[in-house]
């Protein structure tokens, strides 16, 4: 179900929003990134790390295929599925294990959907016609847990 949709209008937006929601993030939580080349997924998830770590330098994991950080609150990995040729590859790599034990979030999600759990947020990335934006949908426990962080009121203010 879609929960939330905004226009990132700025690279302040993009950063308000991965920020808020890295704040309302906890251990077991798969956050499945969507979106074609370009939209802004790894900058993305950049925000979403750098508020759990500060001063991190986020990169894409294209080559390495994910990336562990250490946060205070959980492990953080950072996968990129770009170069999976098969989704099962993902059970080579041993991270569908850690799914529950940590906080993850991975690019090109749909190239390894069948193994995400139901309850993933989906982070859908657009950019179409110069705007770009990006769409939550999840279960109606990822609703009720957005709702305070991602009303719109929230982020306009959060730009002034």
């Amino acid at each position: 179900m879609l929960i939330q949709s905004f226009n990132i209008n700025s690279v302040k937006k993009t950063q308000i929003i991965a920020s808020s929601l890295y704040q309302v993030s906890m251990l077991g939580d798969m956050f499945a990134l969507y979106g074609d080349i370009g939209v802004g997924k790894t900058t993305f998830i950049k925000y979403f790390i750098n508020q759990a770590i500060n001063k991190v330098n986020v990169t894409s994991p294209s080559y390495n295929l994910y990336f562990k950080y250490n946060s205070s609150k959980a492990p953080i990995y950072h996968m990129d599925a770009w170069r999976l040729e098969c989704e099962n590859e993902i059970l080579n790599l041993g991270i569908h294990d850690y799914f529950q034990e940590a906080i993850f979030l991975i690019e090109w999600a749909e190239k390894v959907e069948s193994f995400l759990p139901t309850n993933k947020l989906k982070i859908n990335m657009n950019y179409k016609n110069n705007i770009r934006s990006i769409s939550f949908y999840g279960n109606e426990t990822w609703k009720k847990r957005l709702r305070k962080k991602f009303s719109r009121d929230f982020i306009e203010k959060s730009l002034r």
